[in-house]
């Protein structure tokens, strides 16, 4: 990630998101919380991008035994064509080439379509965390990451 590339990263997550955060949780979207975990020198932040520019991006963070995804974003246009597919695979072989046993993620009760996506990608519900689900991965460490 760029500095130059935040307001475009802050601009598809607030269209993704705004109206899930205020259905889940009754507030704003607000650009700062997002601003200060990209900025956030323990988040590895990854852009992707295609020929209509900036198509998506995601945060992770090393912690202990497990990588979190902090933020997952496809632009909404490119949604639907396995780019967050492609990225989730990428995150969990990063996860296992660093020696780790899982990913984690907390995805919004009202975002149905990112709770089908994860459960389809192998995610499964841990717990719940107000209005936030508790979504994780066990890693089998011996697949082949290559494949």
């Amino acid at each position: 990630m760029r500095r130059s590339d935040l307001p475009e990263l802050v601009s598809m997550s607030r269209e993704n998101m705004a109206s899930i955060i205020l259905a889940s949780w009754g507030e704003e979207w607000k650009d700062e919380q997002l601003l200060d975990m990209l900025l956030d020198q323990r988040v590895e932040t990854m852009v992707l991008e295609g020929e209509g520019g900036i198509e998506a991006y995601y945060c992770v963070e090393y912690v202990d035994e497990y990588v979190f995804i902090a933020s997952f974003q496809v632009r909404r246009d490119v949604q639907g064509k396995g780019l967050g597919a492609r990225m989730l695979k990428k995150i969990e072989d990063d996860a296992r080439q660093n020696g780790k046993a899982e990913v984690e993620l907390c995805v919004q009760l009202t975002n149905e379509r990112a709770k089908e996506f994860y459960y389809y990608q192998g995610y499964d519900l841990v717990y719940r965390n107000g209005n936030n689900l508790v979504m994780r991965k066990k890693l089998d460490r011996f697949k082949d990451f290559k494949s």
